[in-house]
């Protein structure tokens, strides 16, 4: 077929050629052609099309800022990302007490535009609306207000609220909190059954908020060491400014978690599944040193001598001598009147208010005469009999004792080890200014290495730097000289440091010569494990040598022998040391009077502020606690009172007697006799109270057979105990019992007792087993 084809091509080809011209005719154009052309075009538009679709999706997508905006925007109003706040870790007391903790508190959204508000009936709308007012006016009300410090809404502002989100328009009610604070979960179960809209009787119409609301449980109590919460402004947020709340808010916070969350109805929101979802991780929980009762104990006591004495404040803090761990510190300043309201939240004066010691320094002045200055316990020192109105001229400076140390039939010698019991100025300002005279910084250089010119590693609590003028530098000459400075600074002044580095020096001194840093926190803990360990910092291995030490302990026994009036009834040696200095520093206050003072100066006579302070180790062997108990005060003619010994020995021996009632090493033991003891005899009773007793002896033979009363017999360090049945109807026999059980049975069987004499019933004017009749009377004899 295909040589036909070629065959009839060439043919034609022929006959083209041997014409000269074509023969072929032109073709006339059909109906397909006119549709294939036609599909062409469709083709073209659409491809032209598409691609201009292809283009437009690709300008939406990856091009235009507009369309991304608007995208973003109804993004946001569908899902968004939600923070879930984290469980803020508690602060416990060593014991397990909470100090500071997180509640979780509720806040309720009312929304006015949920289809239960909007199908509601007016009249039933206004009726709950009407009740809710006045049951939300009740619950909150002007005390809660003020105690919780909001603004109180009454019953007509309430319903005034309700009338007017009922008068809006439907899309432009909200969704809102109604309640003018957060409630607990009680409060709110409490709401749900009892309150109308609450209860879901117009539909469920409302959206519980969640959250942490941070706690006190013990009110004022250690609050400037657990610190303050939401206190300081960060980057525009609040954050946690001051103690334990501050210095360990990266493990309390936690980290909060993220969620995101699909927009479900008008202010309601529900969380959805995405990659980005993260778990909240709760804050960890920190156990203090502070021991609560103890704490509480020293708050009570330390407030009612500031009142008492009208004073303006004051600190009581006890260390524990091996671990320095901080069992209690308290610091009360006064309010705005002096004598009223005092309050741990005006100032950590124990911390921050750095203050001349007084005599509270010359157990280092005792230490540096001892250790460096070639004196012993019994190195005299002429005190010219000083007392009052009677000053000994030492050096530039004119100094005088509150009593003649030396005794007035005496020579006016007086030893180291008496000097400090009897708290002599003229003895330390004497013995320091004669030995250390022609070499000043030799002094100054042993206390700078007692850290009284430094901190003693609390500065991240705000303690403020000890203020000791050095004798090689140009400010020793800008008061005074040599001979002013040196007797001075010798019992107490010229020198500034805080009070609780005077309580670590005693301390250290308690712990053989080794001073460690306080202690307030003892470990971190989550989920019940512990996180990290706080560790005992050292800040001296070795105050000075072990003679000296055993030195010291001498004299802080013989000062407590002088000043045992407030403490004859503690029944453990103890060594201590008071000190009374008069107040030349300003310090802060909210008193009127103080500020007053401070205004034009404290500056010493004057004025009349004293700090009168005690510092006690306990026992006197191988002491376990440091205790200090200061107080700084005004003394006026209604107060004139103003020695360490009146104001802090108080407060300092209730402490010890606590501590001492609540350590059971510290009280002495009993041994166990070689032979055990059985009583003579035992009364007739309770066949568990008498079996108990018969234990004590060789051997006890109980047959009572399982009766709950016995009768019981002692022969030669063997206790028999026999079963006494008691018959209903029947008199019983309580020969041989107490007065207490006698009484018992006698009464339960329907008998009326009158009774004589003390110690166990000898006689029964009823015959045991008589039958009883109505009001019958029976009466006792008793013999010890």
């Amino acid at each position: 077929m295909r040589e036909q084809q070629t065959h009839k091509e060439g043919q034609n080809a022929g006959e083209q050629n041997a014409g000269g011209q074509s023969s072929e005719r032109p073709r006339t154009r059909t109906a397909r052609h006119d549709i294939i052309a036609r599909i062409k075009s469709l083709y073209a538009f659409l491809i032209f099309c598409g691609l201009g679709v292809t283009a437009s999706f690709v300008w939406i997508i990856a091009i235009s800022p507009t369309v991304r905006h608007n995208a973003a925007v109804m993004e946001s109003g569908i899902y968004r990302f939600s923070d879930i706040e984290a469980h803020r870790g508690t602060i416990f007391s060593r014991e397990g007490e909470p100090l500071a903790i997180s509640s979780l508190r509720y806040d309720i959204l009312l929304d006015f535009g949920s289809q239960g508000i909007i199908e509601a009936d007016t009249a039933a709308y206004f009726k709950h609306t009407d009740a809710l007012s006045r049951l939300l006016a009740a619950h909150f009300s002007k005390a809660d207000a003020e105690e919780n410090g909001y603004k109180y809404i009454s019953e007509a502002e309430y319903r005034k609220m309700f009338a007017k989100e009922w008068n809006r328009k439907e899309k432009k009610r909200r969704a809102y909190k109604i309640l003018p604070r957060t409630i607990t979960i009680d409060e709110w179960n409490m709401m749900k059954r009892n309150y109308p809209i609450f209860n879901g009787n117009i539909g469920y119409v409302y959206k519980t908020q969640a959250g942490d609301k941070r706690l006190y449980p013990s009110g004022d109590i250690a609050r400037q060491t657990i610190g303050r919460y939401d206190t300081i402004v960060v980057d525009g947020k609040k954050v946690p400014g001051t103690g334990l709340e501050g210095l360990f808010n990266d493990h309390l916070a936690g980290r909060n978690g993220c969620s995101k969350e699909q927009w479900i109805a008008h202010g309601f929101w529900t969380r959805v599944a995405d990659k980005k979802n993260r778990p909240v991780e709760n804050g960890a929980n920190i156990i203090t040193t502070i021991d609560a009762g103890l704490q509480r104990m020293a708050h009570a006591r330390l407030d009612t001598m500031l009142r008492r004495q009208n004073g303006s404040f004051g600190v009581a803090m006890v260390m524990e001598v091996k671990s320095g761990n901080m069992l209690c510190i308290v610091s009360l300043g006064s309010g705005a009147e002096r004598g009223t309201t005092y309050s741990e939240r005006v100032n950590n004066h124990a911390l921050s208010t750095a203050i001349s010691p007084g005599s509270t320094m010359k157990l280092a002045s005792a230490m540096a005469l001892l250790e460096i200055g070639g004196y012993d316990l019994y190195t005299t020192v002429n005190t010219e009999h000083s007392r009052p109105n009677h000053p000994v001229k030492i050096g530039a400076a004119k100094i005088e004792d509150s009593h003649d140390a030396a005794g007035k039939d005496s020579d006016g010698n007086v030893t180291l080890k008496d000097g400090f019991a009897h708290s002599s100025n003229v003895y330390f300002a004497k013995a320091i200014y004669e030995r250390f005279k022609d070499n000043p910084k030799e002094y100054t250089d042993f206390l700078a290495k007692l850290r009284f010119n430094d901190y003693i590693g609390l500065e991240a609590y705000g303690e403020r730097k000890g203020k000791l003028p050095m004798a090689d530098t140009p400010e020793w000459n800008k008061r005074g000289s040599t001979s002013s400075r040196l007797p001075r600074m010798a019992y107490g002044y010229e020198l500034d440091v805080p009070p609780i580095h005077m309580l670590t020096f005693y301390n250290g001194v308690a712990n053989e010569g080794r001073m460690v840093a306080p202690r307030f926190v003892d470990r971190i803990e989550r989920d019940g494990e512990v996180v990290e360990y706080t560790p005992v910092v050292t800040l001296i291995d070795k105050m000075c040598s072990n003679k000296t030490l055993a030195l010291l302990d001498s004299c802080l026994a013989a000062a407590a022998e002088r000043s045992d009036r407030y403490f004859r009834d503690l029944a453990v040696p103890f060594g201590c040391k008071t000190g009374t200095a008069q107040m030349w520093s300003t310090f802060v206050s909210e008193s009127r009077i103080d500020k007053a003072q401070m205004r034009d100066g404290i500056n010493g006579k004057q004025d009349n502020y004293y700090y009168g302070s005690m510092i006690c180790t306990m026992p006197q062997e191988n002491p376990k606690y440091t205790i200090m108990v200061a107080v700084c005060k005004q003394a006026t003619p209604s107060h004139p009172t103003y020695f360490g010994i009146d104001l802090a020995g108080p407060v300092a021996a209730d402490i010890m007697e606590y501590i001492y009632a609540n350590d059971p090493t510290l009280h002495a033991t009993i041994d166990k006799a070689a032979e055990p003891y059985a009583p003579e005899s035992i009364k007739d009773g309770k066949t568990n109270h008498v079996a108990t007793i018969g234990k004590l002896a060789h051997k006890i033979d109980d047959s009572s057979e399982g009766e709950s009363w016995s009768r019981v017999v002692v022969e030669e360090q063997e206790v028999k105990i026999s079963g006494l049945k008691i018959e209903s109807g029947k008199v019983p026999d309580v020969r041989g019992m107490g007065l207490s059980d006698a009484l018992y049975i006698l009464e339960q069987a329907g008998l009326k007792v009158s009774h004589r004499g003390s110690g166990r019933v000898k006689s029964q004017s009823l015959a045991p087993g008589r039958g009883i009749s109505e009001n019958m009377k029976i009466e006792l004899l008793l013999e010890r």
